[in-house]
Parts: C-alpha cells; structure tokens; sequence
C-alpha cells in the first residue's frame, strides 16, 4: 500500500505541484494578515473592560485559530487535483466575468461630441471593483464601480469600418489626437484612459505597487482593471453599433486592439481572452519578466524595490508585498496572471510584436521568448504572429538614426497588418531564419524567408557587437543588404574584427544579429534576435547594459546572486 499511495501522489504533473504550492502560499499570507488584522482589533480599544479577556489570550488564540484554518483549508486544498481551466491567469476570466463583461445593458453610456471627435464615458464594473491602496495604510477596497472614459473618432464619409480600442502606456493617458489619427487610416478608433487615468475615475491609481496587488486575489490588481476596461470598451463600441442606423458606422464583427508598453500588455490580454477581437498590434512589450528581473538595472527589479511596499529591503513579508525575488507568493500570483508570456499561447487575433532592439524595460531576449509562446486560441482560421525589429530603437522603437525610415516602416506595417486582419489585405511574409558559419575570416549569414503575398523587395541583416541602452539614441547595430540565392534564400558576410557603428569589434564570439525582410507591399518582418551560433536567449552569458530607471536617482540594487529564474 505504502507503494500504492507514493505512485498516487507521484502522479501530480509540475503544473499541478507548482498551482499547489502557491495555493499554500496565498493562504498561509493570508493568515499572516489574519493573524495581524485580528491583533490590531484586539488591542484597538484598551478603554473597553470586556476587551481585557481577549487581550490577554490574544497570542494563543490566534494561533490555534490560524493553525485550525489554515489545516481545515490548506489539507483539501493540496490533495484536491488542480482544475486546469481555473489555473493562472485565466482563472480570473471566468464565464461569468466574461458575460458580466459584454453585457451591453451596464455599460451607462455617454457620448458627447467635440470638434473632430466624441467623448464618451461608460461603466466598466459597476458595484463590483475590488482593489488595494497603493499607500499606507494599504487598505482593501470592495464593491467600487470604475467609470472609464474615452475619445472616440470616425472616418468622415463611408463604413461601416472596423473599430480598434487603443490602450495608452503606464503613467499616460488616452488622447483624442491619437484616436483621430487611426481613423484618418480608415477605422473607428476609441483610445481609453484606464482606470483613474485622464478622467476615468474609480478604482486603483495606475502604480507598481498597485500592479502587484494580487492579494486576496489577482482580481484586485490594476492590470485586472485596466484589461477589464478594454474588453468593456469593445462592448461599448458593439452597444454604439446596434444604435438606429449606425450613427458612427462600426463594423461589429471587426474589433482590433493596439498598445504600446502597458498598452501594449493590454494588447496581449485582451487579444488572450477575448475572441471578438480579430487584430491586434503590440508595441514595445514583451514578457518573461522574471527573468528580466535579473539583469542588473532592471526596470522590474528597481520598481519592485523602491516603489512597492518595503519588502525586498527588509524582507517583512506583508499582504501585496513581495520580500524575495525568488521565493514570494505575491510575486508569483503576479507573474501567473499578468506577464504576457503566459497570454501568448491563446491569442484570438493574428497578432504582430514592434519592438525596439535596444527597449531598455523588455529587454532582450524576452521577444524571443515570448515570440516562441505565441499561439493560436483556435478561433481565427488566419491567424498568424509576427515581429518587426526596430534596429537601434529603444521604449520609444523609433531609431533615430533612421527617422523617416524606422517611422514608415513601422506604420506601412502596422497599416498593412490591420488590412490583412480585416480586409483579407495582402499576407506578410513568412519569420525569416538566420543562419551563421565562419567561413576563413569572414561571418557568412543565409536567411531564409517565404515571401507573402507579395514579392520581396530586399533583405537585410543588422549586427552588433553589444546592447547598450544608455545613450540617448543607440546605434549598436550595422547593416548589410544580402543578396539572392534563390527565391527564399539570401546571403551576404562581414569581415571577422569589422567595427559596428559602436561597440567593440564584431568576432563569432559577440556577435548579435537579426534579419529584416521588406516586400512590395510595404511590410517589413523581422527574424528573432541570434547571438553567436543560435537564437538568443536568457540564462546564457549575454548581457545587455541597461539605462537607469529615468524617473530616479536611486542606486541600482544588484539582483539576488542566484538566478531562480534559471536552470541551476
């Protein structure tokens, strides 16, 4: 029997072991809180001579009520196998969230009419909001309605055309000159400001401290609302469609998605989540965060450090506080539910990825990371991923060294994409792959690449010897134009020792390198960044140099000495 029992148990999945662990986790903080909580009520009103009794047995009978709640609790909820369509992070997207979300009868809307375009606000949880201060004392709020608003602007004649919502980046808020700028390319644009940002209001304010808020649950974070408020946007513009004669000439069976940096996360959740969408574009974002984490200078390390509660530095472990980069439940649920990553492998809509090589907070190699994630959800017969690589460029993607250009390619691109979602437009071409070999003294590079629908028009390989996000405008990387081989193969080499336009000289032992592709009908596709023989990835000896958070002149914390986020 003892033989019996240990196979029983053996058969737990790591998935399974893992989502257990961390059901522990979340219950044992949540009586640590419990526990405080019930102290601070004990002693809060000394003046009370019936408090004297539960003052004195204060301490024990805590104790054996934390020990009694968490055994009757902590026992079913490790021996009961996990449901897998609860896990992380989908688990907090539940049909009825789901139904609550599209529910076209809460949305109370208001629309007014401005020279160019509306202002329209709605309802997106009405009585039902639950989030945490981002301050002292910390406090849990419940039962809050968020009330977003937005711009809304439409092509001036014809339609009905396809609406995208547009999320705006962490700290920012939506703009009406944006909206009016996507509808001048032929689509209904709305841009929302997130929950209190701009003039919405309710809500977490759009801070780290109340992005890791997952306790009691992820549903409490500033992410959980912020994606929320986007799915209720497209509800928002479905409701305005079904009006009497379609007064702002929507297509409610074209639905798109576009942000960049946090708008660009809320791209990768809703197009996870939601299948109305059918087109999504994201811009300056990637996941893997935890191991990101660990690059010295980190923009997730640095944050959590100096702008979430003072765990990481005295290593107090209090509710949405995360006191170890490794080993902290909060910072796991976070993870689970929020890092794109884990968004990537049930995406609705064909989804393309614009990024900068040098983007100082989703540092290389996390695009091809996450890349490598991206799957379908199963319900768009077209759905395919790319990625376009801003060579030099950084948060901002544009590369300064080449405005106009890095500018164009970037918007034909993104212009041609949202035709191929809608419109059956002209299909990309396929994700080149790149080859290196040492030939004498020479780095030779073969690219292969399927064309799209359209012929190619020219292939170039950029290399560079580092990343160095600290200048202004990097320019680490060179590029070549390859030549033909075949229809699908092109080929071009470097001199071994040749000097990028920064960095040191370029040998087979440095070298970063990536392809791009443009064809005649203005796509420009990018290959997955390579370094050295294969695909660049974390846990290796790359290491790009990172430029200090701008909003500080705080010291740069090391990262723990030991890299949990890799195989040891």
């Amino acid at each position: 029997m003892r033989h019996a029992n240990r196979y029983r148990f053996s058969r737990s999945s790591p998935r399974e072991r893992r989502e257990r662990r961390l059901q522990a986790g979340r219950l044992l903080k949540s009586a640590d809180f419990a526990q405080g909580v019930g102290a601070a009520i004990s002693a809060g009103d000394p003046g009370a001579s019936d408090n004297l009794t539960l003052v004195r047995m204060k301490i024990p009978l805590v104790r054996s009520i934390r020990f009694i709640a968490v055994t009757l609790t902590l026992v079913p909820a490790l021996l009961t196998p996990v449901c897998f369509a609860q896990s992380p992070p989908f688990g907090i997207w539940t049909p009825n969230v789901m139904q609550r979300i599209r529910d076209r009868s809460t949305l109370n809307p208001a629309v007014v009419a401005r020279a160019g375009y509306f202002e329209v606000s709605f309802d997106s949880e009405t009585g039902e909001a639950n989030w945490a201060d981002s301050e002292s004392p910390y406090a849990l709020h419940t039962g809050d309605t968020i009330r977003i608003h937005g711009y809304l602007a439409t092509p001036l004649l014809g339609g009905p055309y396809p609406a995208i919502v547009i999320g705006h980046g962490h700290g920012g808020h939506g703009s009406a000159e944006l909206a009016i700028a996507v509808a001048a390319l032929g689509y209904v644009a709305l841009s929302i400001d997130g929950p209190m940002s701009g003039r919405s209001s309710g809500g977490p304010q759009d801070t780290p401290q109340a992005w890791i808020s997952v306790e009691p649950s992820a549903n409490y974070s500033y992410l959980y609302h912020y994606a929320y408020a986007g799915m209720r946007a497209l509800t928002l513009l479905e409701s305005l469609s079904r009006l009497p004669f379609n007064p702002f000439r929507i297509d409610r069976n074209k639905f798109g998605v576009l942000g960049a940096s946090m708008g660009g996360q809320f791209t990768y959740y809703i197009n996870g989540i939601d299948s109305r969408v059918k087109g999504a574009v994201a811009i300056a974002v990637a996941g893997d965060w935890h191991k990101i984490a660990f690059y010295p200078g980190s923009w997730l390390y640095h944050g959590l450090y100096y702008y979430t509660r003072d765990g990481l530095a005295s290593g107090v472990d209090a509710l949405n506080t995360i006191s170890d980069a490794c080993t902290d439940w909060t910072l796991h649920d976070f993870l689970d539910h929020f890092d794109p990553i884990h968004y990537a492998p049930r995406q609705h809509a064909p989804l393309l990825t614009i990024i900068g090589t040098h983007d100082q907070y989703f540092t290389l190699p996390a695009i091809n990371t996450t890349f490598d994630q991206v799957e379908s959800a199963g319900t768009n017969g077209r759905f395919i991923r790319r990625i376009l690589l801003s060579p030099n460029g950084k948060h901002g993607v544009i590369n300064q060294n080449d405005f106009i250009g890095s500018i164009l390619s970037v918007l034909s691109t993104a212009k041609n994409w949202f035709k191929y979602c809608f419109d059956d437009g002209p299909t990309p071409p396929q994700t080149p792959t790149v080859k290196l070999a040492v030939i004498g003294d020479r780095l030779s590079f073969e690219v292969n690449v399927g064309a799209g629908s359209s012929p190619i028009a020219r292939v170039r390989l950029y290399a560079a010897s580092e990343v160095n996000t600290l200048p202004s405008q990097p320019n680490d990387f060179g590029d070549i134009t390859l030549s033909p081989i075949d229809n699908n193969t092109f080929a071009g080499s470097i001199p071994i020792g040749a000097l990028p336009p920064s960095g040191p000289p370029v040998t087979p032992d440095n070298v970063l390198y990536f392809a791009q592709v443009q064809d005649s009908a203005g796509y420009t596709i990018s290959s997955k960044m390579y370094y050295k023989s294969g695909q660049l990835d974390f846990c290796g000896d790359f290491l790009p140099v990172i430029e200090h958070f701008p909003g500080d002149n705080f010291p740069v914390q090391p990262p723990p000495a030991v890299n949990c986020a890799c195989p040891q």
